[in-house]
């Protein structure tokens, strides 16, 4: 299953999609945020392009555990790619996605996409247990 990964930002969304065979995550643009109308007309071209079946969404969540304040903005964006796509979502926490991210890729790699394709591996290897 092809999987579009978001890491929702108000200023840059990033996004990361998985192979066909949904098991490897690969970064691949960030959406600089002018409205939601435009970042959502953007992903969902990108999301038709790449054939994805479904949505991974990060949402927010603090150091307890809880989601963060950020965490209702999120699925009020969502709803909206709900409408423009009718593709399941499926939420992840992406507490300290950016920090790996910057772990895990090479410089140059655009930070924002490079935390959507955390979450996409991170929800990946979940499936696999």
């Amino acid at each position: 299953m092809k999987l579009l990964a978001i890491d929702f930002g108000e200023r840059r969304i990033g996004l990361a999609t998985s192979d066909a065979t949904g098991t490897l995550a690969t970064p691949r643009a960030v959406v600089l945020r002018r409205s939601d109308g435009q970042a959502v007309a953007e992903i969902a071209d990108l999301a038709l392009r790449e054939e994805a079946e479904a949505l991974v969404v990060g949402l927010p969540h603090g150091d307890d555990g809880s989601e963060s304040a950020l965490a209702p903005r999120v699925r009020s964006f969502v709803r909206k790619l709900e409408r423009a796509l009718a593709l399941p979502v499926v939420f992840v926490n992406e507490h300290l996605t950016s920090r790996e991210a910057r772990s895990r890729f090479p410089p140059g790699v655009p930070e924002d996409a490079a935390a959507a394709a955390v979450l996409l591996e991170d929800y990946i290897s979940g499936m696999r247990r």
